[in-house]
C-alpha cells in the first residue's frame, strides 16, 4: 500500500515535469521610456507650447493688478494721513492687495490642477499605447525603464549623488530592438494628429 502511494505521487511528479514545458509560454520582453515618450510625444509639446502662452497671459494679468495696486498707493500717498479721503483710499488699497493675493493662488492652483489632469491623460495614453504595440508585436511584459544619465565628469557629482543616480537605474542591459518607445511615440502621434 506504501509502495503504490510512492509509485502515485512519482507519476503525478512525473506528469507535472512532463507537461511543463507543454503549459509554459515563452515570454517576450520589451523595454520603454515613459520620461522619453512623454516629452518627445506631439501632445506634449503642443500642451508645453500651450502652458507657455497661458503663463504668460498670466504674467501680463499680474503686471497689470501690481501696476493698479502701485497707482492706488501713489494715489494715497499724496493725500494726508489724517484726512477722510486718505482712509477711503487706504482702504481700497487694502482691498486690492488682498483681491491680488487671493487672485494668485487661485490661479496658482488652477494651473497646478490642470496640469495634473493633462499629465494622467497623458500617462493613461501612453499605458494604452504601450498595451496596443505590446501585444501587436506579441510581447508579454514590458518594463519601464528608467535610465538617468551619469555624467562624463564625476567631479560634478558627489558620492551621494552617484550612488542616486546608479540605483534609479532600473535596466542594466537591453539588447538593440528591445526598446519600443519610439513605436509607442509613433502610434501617440498618428492618434493625435487625428
Amino acid at each position: 500500500m506504501q509502495s503504490a502511494r510512492v509509485a502515485l505521487v512519482a507519476f503525478i511528479v512525473l506528469l507535472a515535469f512532463a507537461s511543463a514545458p507543454a503549459m509554459a509560454q515563452e515570454v517576450k520582453i520589451a523595454t520603454a521610456n515613459p520620461a522619453v515618450i512623454f516629452n518627445q510625444m506631439q501632445e506634449t509639446k503642443d500642451l508645453k507650447v500651450k502652458i507657455e502662452n497661458d503663463r504668460k497671459a498670466l504674467e501680463s494679468q499680474e503686471r497689470e493688478k501690481r501696476e493698479k495696486i502701485t497707482s492706488l498707493q501713489s494715489e494715497r500717498d499724496q493725500l494726508k494721513s489724517d484726512t477722510p479721503q486718505y482712509g477711503e483710499r487706504n482702504k481700497a488699497l487694502l482691498q486690492a492687495a488682498i483681491e491680488f493675493k487671493s487672485w494668485g493662488e487661485i490661479m496658482q492652483s488652477d494651473m497646478q490642477r490642470q496640469q495634473k489632469v493633462q499629465m494622467k491623460s497623458l500617462f493613461e495614453k501612453i499605458q494604452s499605447a504601450t498595451s496596443e504595440v505590446a501585444k501587436s508585436k506579441g510581447i508579454t511584459l514590458v518594463l519601464a525603464e528608467q535610465r538617468p544619465e551619469v555624467p562624463e565628469n564625476l567631479d560634478q557629482v558627489t558620492v551621494d549623488q552617484l550612488r542616486i543616480l546608479i540605483t534609479q537605474r532600473n535596466v542594466l542591459f537591453a539588447g538593440d530592438g528591445i526598446d519600443i518607445s519610439n513605436d509607442i511615440i509613433a502610434l501617440l502621434d498618428s492618434r493625435y494628429k487625428k
